[in-house]
This record gives structure tokens, C-alpha cells and sequence, in this order.
């Protein structure tokens, strides 16, 4: 015995019920394997830019620490350049022979 839906009075048999509940079924797990690939997908995602923003941290302490180094090293230059030019312009001391040694 058919069913009729009652507004507009279409026939529904016990295959349309089964098909509605395949589908039903079909679409259900349809929708649950995507979440679940979207899930990995966003977590892998996830993972791996966290792993990239950690190695960009980690190039960034490098290179902030080499530029840390360059400066001490720049400036360590200077002061032995200033020191050599000092010594350079300084009259010659140790050959002298009117210079009086205090010891």
C-alpha cells in the first residue's frame, strides 16, 4: 500500500523510503570523511607552519646575534686602528737616549 504525501498527493512506495535513507546514510558519511580529511589537512597545515615560523625565529636570532657580532667586531677595528695611528703619530721614546727611565 503506497503512501501519499498529503499536500500534493504523490504516491511514495517502500523503495523510496529505502533510497531516501541510502542517501540519507551516504550523504551523512560523505560529510563526516570530508571533515575528517579537512581536519588532517588543517592540521597539518598547522604543524607545519608552526615548524616554519619556528625556524624563522631561529634564522632570526642568528642573524640578529652575527649583526651584534659585526658591530663589536667593527667597532674592536676602530680602536685598533685609533691605537695604531696613535702609535704612529707618538714620537719614538724608546731610542732616545735623554730619556730617564723612573726605575
Amino acid at each position: 500500500m503506497p503512501l501519499a504525501l498529503p499536500s500534493i498527493g504523490v504516491p511514495i512506495d517502500h523503495q523510496d523510503v529505502i533510497d531516501a535513507v541510502v542517501l540519507l546514510v551516504a550523504a551523512a558519511a560523505g560529510f563526516l570523511a570530508a571533515g575528517v580529511i579537512g581536519l588532517l589537512v588543517g592540521l597539518g597545515a598547522g604543524f607545519a607552519f608552526i615548524e616554519m615560523t619556528d625556524e624563522l625565529a631561529r634564522i632570526d636570532d642568528a642573524l640578529t646575534r652575527l649583526a651584534r657580532e659585526n658591530e663589536a667586531l667593527h667597532d674592536r677595528v676602530e680602536t685598533l686602528e685609533g691605537t695604531v695611528t696613535e702609535l704612529e703619530d707618538a714620537p719614538e721614546t724608546a731610542d732616545d737616549p735623554d730619556r730617564s727611565d723612573p726605575d
